[in-house]
């Protein structure tokens, strides 16, 4: 039987005599799954004593209270009345078993547990090693499928240009390279013919709740793990490192019920040494025999590492038996000793943090970590709820129907499922998925990136899977990018600008900006001004509708002709392209745009940064772009980490957490924060530091350093005027009279065929229907018809909007209308000339959602002409903020 529980007491490791001899011990405490909390721990049932034999009690020295544990096969006995249990020579001790710790994650830690933590906290750099090792692994995987060597050697390092050319690299040298090391893989493949049943499978997603382990074999043969390495390795065993990566794998797949005792590595850099310079085992495969005690042992580290991820405080880490003479990561490992004040056999260099410094890092380092626990909760629920739990929480689309499949460029595959409901998700084109047969866990799962999501389901994978299911895929990228950037910017900052981000020092100005820029808006002028002049740092404050997006242009404009480089970006991928448009329309087209085909807009495609190609031509074109625009999250990858600038704008820097908004300004001498702390906050799971952004704490901080946008040109008067109250202090007005007066009629609207409760630009129409989890299908049924009502006076379906505060609702009032139905986070930024405002609660305001309103603000200031709002009024009037904004919609 498998027993899980949370640890309630450790006991000390001992030794007793059995009839096998001298054994070691520990006991362990737990309160099994399903058992209260709060229950008596007199009560026998309460918790259960597990002990622990032998070299599980490695475990038990690492296991705290509050700890989850897994032992699977445990031994049940009976002893004077107690149920006891007791692991087997089948047992597995697992601590923590729902965090998922990444299979190279357990290899690093072999190697040397500092070097795990090293790679968390610094991020890998852009280094040749890296770059060609990918290509090398593009192409094994390419001979896996049956393609042409010369072809997928071509084909992999184009699609390496950029980053090859940024290290000085030149495509003839790196692909007859490339071609030695497949040498390896192609004599290797050639050794012996599979049948159909012996079939390859290659970047293989494995995922283990059982053993808390992740990831992506690099190849299945006749079900046992083979892994690729471009390195040379002269023995004739397996590093010792390399094997632990692949008894992983076996690992998990013996969950599957795949017995694999065999793994293979295999070193490709042997084959293109020449034997009168080498001496040893040139053989390039390396066979192994995978047994229990190397997957223990493959447990036992794997727990050490989720043992040290429970505590969140910054970690030390050690060096255990690494030599570190050799090491890649020693200059690395020296910096972070110094300046964290840590002990290395590496030594140390650099000076100490100064507390307050230290203090932040800590801080963030813990606020990090516990938004990377929150994400590990997303993983556990792939497996812990049911597929229709799982759908009901927006987290998973059930019940596609495949609809074929083609082999699209570079060996991927494109595939095709047609929906057999109008059911609702998370899932956005462009997301990475988990796309699978039904099961994601125990099945065929592959991760996949979204291109189409209407009634056709279409999606891109490297490998082909019959897609039944598409499930949200939680990734720590951002998560670590989070960590780099905390790690850049404090590690290796510049002084000045840390005196400014610590108080030390307020920003400072030098006057440089003689001229007007804008001449119809003061405040507009003056925030050009302000990022024109700045030495360190600007914040422009840009309420709904103000002309944020114009100013920014404006300012990009002015910086690149005073001479510097810009790095222009935003928390979305939809703000860096509605900044970019705005350049062009004020004639500057001097860009190079940074992303994905998927995630930058169509009509933005021209200035997208080609990746693949020559690399001295990809690298001249990043190079040589006085503008470079990306995301935030894109502001972390290896290549822009690589690139320097004299000014970062970062807009959406309120939705940004302090270290999101780090990854961008750490590229740049000086930076301008462009946002507003009044309407969306930064998005995490997590409840700690994370939430309050740098651009909030700077303006707080910096008052003078800031200007506000006042002066708006979306919404009328009337409209503008609850919001301006309650979030600006009465600061925010229209632009112009046209603008505060504006009305339907001013569509050719004729109002006087609309209801007389909706001739007011503001309205408030009283559902009087219940909630239904989150949902109100009567108040659905209200908007439906509001909405009609709005087609039937002339009013185009395109120029309406409806906003409401679950995705569940979304569905509801989707399957009633064709207009435009979505959630307040995805409105942000956007605007219709009507909007509709359901609000699903009844009886009373409950839930956070509610009570952060700041999201209110965000869906009060979407409409131009006119605003209604439906809402059960005894609710709203519940709490005195709603209780206000009745009022005014009253009026």
């Amino acid at each position: 039987m498998n027993l899980r529980g949370r640890i309630v007491e450790v006991g000390d490791e001992r030794e007793v005599e059995t009839q096998y001899g001298t054994r070691s011990l520990a006991e362990v405490s737990i309160r099994p799954d399903g058992v209260d909390d709060d229950a008596d721990a007199a009560d026998g049932d309460a918790y259960v004593r597990v002990t622990l034999w032998g070299k599980w009690t490695h475990t038990a020295d690492l296991a705290e209270p509050g700890m989850d544990l897994l032992v699977t096969d445990a031994e049940e006995s009976e002893y004077r009345g107690e149920k006891t249990y007791s692991t087997s020579k089948e047992s597995y001790v697992v601590l923590e078993p729902d965090f998922l710790v990444d299979v190279t994650d357990v290899r690093s830690w072999v190697q040397c547990p500092r070097m795990y933590y090293l790679n968390k906290l610094s991020g890998i750099p852009l280094n040749y090693p890296v770059v060609k090792g990918t290509v090398v692994h593009e192409v094994f995987g390419d001979l896996l499928r049956g393609r042409d060597l010369d072809d997928s050697i071509d084909e992999r390092v184009a699609e390496a240009g950029l980053q090859l050319g940024l290290l000085g690299y030149d495509a003839a040298e790196v692909r007859d390279e490339v071609r030695r090391n497949a040498a390896a893989i192609e004599g290797w493949l050639a050794q012996g013919t599979l049948t159909e049943e012996d079939a390859w499978r290659s970047e293989y997603t494995l995922i283990s709740p059982t053993f808390g382990i992740k990831g992506r074999a690099d190849a299945l043969r006749r079900g046992m793990p083979v892994e690729l390495k471009t390195g040379k390795n002269l023995r004739r065993d397996p590093r010792f490192q390399d094997k632990i990566q692949a008894a992983a794998y076996a690992l998990v797949l013996a969950e599957r019920g795949v017995p694999a005792d065999t793994g293979t590595l295999l070193y490709t850099k042997n084959t293109t040494l020449e034997r009168n310079e080498e001496s040893g085992d040139l053989s390039p495969a390396k066979e192994f025999s995978i047994g229990k005690g190397l997957l223990e042992f493959v447990v036992r580290k794997r727990n050490e590492i989720a043992a040290m991820e429970f505590d969140f405080s910054v970690p030390t880490g050690f060096e255990a038996d690494a030599k570190c003479e050799y090491c890649f990561e020693k200059d690395t490992c020296m910096v972070v000793s110094g300046r964290l004040n840590q002990e290395s056999k590496a030594g140390q260099i650099g000076s100490p943090l100064p507390e307050d410094e230290r203090d932040y890092f800590d801080r963030l380092y813990r606020a990090i970590e516990e938004e990377r626990r929150e994400t590990h909760e997303e993983y556990r629920k792939l497996w812990e709820q049911s597929a229709e739990e799982r759908a009901a929480d927006d987290r998973a689309i059930l019940g596609l129907e495949p609809a074929g499949r083609r082999e699209i460029e570079g060996g991927r595959w494109e595939l095709r499922a047609t929906k057999t409901d109008d059911a609702v998700s998370k899932l956005r084109e462009g997301d990475i998925c988990l796309a699978s047969d039904g099961d994601p866990v125990g099945g065929h799962a592959e991760l996949c990136r979204i291109r189409e999501l209407g009634d056709e389901v279409v999606v891109t994978a490297d490998e082909p899977v019959s897609v039944r299911r598409l499930d949200v895929y939680p990734s720590e990228i951002s998560v670590s990018r989070m960590l780099t950037a905390v790690h850049d910017a404090l590690l290796k900052g510049d002084e000045r600008r840390k005196d400014v981000l610590f108080g030390r020092r307020e920003p400072a100005f030098t006057d440089r900006s003689s001229r007007t820029y804008i001449d119809n808006n003061d405040s507009q002028d003056d925030a050009v001004r302000l990022a024109v002049d700045a030495d360190d740092a600007a914040l422009v404050h840009g309420p709904p509708g103000t002309g944020k997006t114009y100013t920014i242009a404006r300012i990009v404009r002015a910086l690149v002709a005073d001479g510097n480089r810009v790095l222009l970006s935003a928390f979305t991928n939809r703000a860096v392209d509605n900044a970019l448009e705005a350049l062009r329309d004020q004639g500057f087209d001097s860009i190079v745009r940074v992303g994905t085909e998927n995630g930058v807009r169509e009509d933005m495609q021209e200035l997208r940064l080609e990746t693949a190609g020559e690399p001295n031509d990809c690298a001249a074109e990043l190079n040589g772009a006085p503008v470079v625009a990306a995301t935030t999250a894109s502001c972390g990858s290896r290549v822009v980490r690589e690139q320097s600038f004299d000014v970062a704008l970062v807009d959406e820097a309120s939705q940004l957490t302090e270290p999101g908004t780090l990854a961008a300004i750490n590229r740049a001498d000086r930076f301008v924060l462009v946002g507003d702390h009044e309407q969306l906050p930064p998005v995490v799971r997590a409840e700690n530091d994370l939430q309050r952004s740098l651009f909030e704490r700077l303006v707080e901080e910096y008052p003078d350093a800031s200007v506000m946008l006042d002066r708006q040109y979306r919404m009328s008067q009337r409209i503008q005027a609850f919001s301006s109250a309650e979030f600006y202090d009465g600061a925010l007005r229209p632009a112009t009279g046209e603008v505060a007066a504006q009305r339907l009629s001013d569509l050719g609207i004729d109002e006087s065929v609309l209801p007389d409760d909706l001739h007011d630009p503001v309205a408030f129409v009283d559902s009087d229907s219940p909630r239904v989890g989150n949902t109100n299908p009567g108040e659905a049924d209200r908007i439906a018809e509001l909405v009609e009502t709005y087609v039937a006076a002339g009013v185009d379906p395109d120029d309406i909007g409806v906003i409401a505060p679950f995705r569940a609702q979304v569905a509801e009032i989707s399957r009633r209308t064709d207009v435009t139905v979505d959630t307040v986070d995805r409105f942000q930024g956007s605007s219709k000339e009507v909007i509709l405002v359901s609000f699903v609660v009844s009886g009373r305001i409950d839930g956070p959602i509610f009570e952060d309103h700041r999201r209110i603000n965000v869906a009060l200031t979407r409409a131009k002409k006119s605003l209604v709002l439906v809402g059960d009024a005894d609710a709203l009037a519940s709490d005195p903020f709603y209780a206000r904004m009745l009022e005014w919609a009253r009026r």
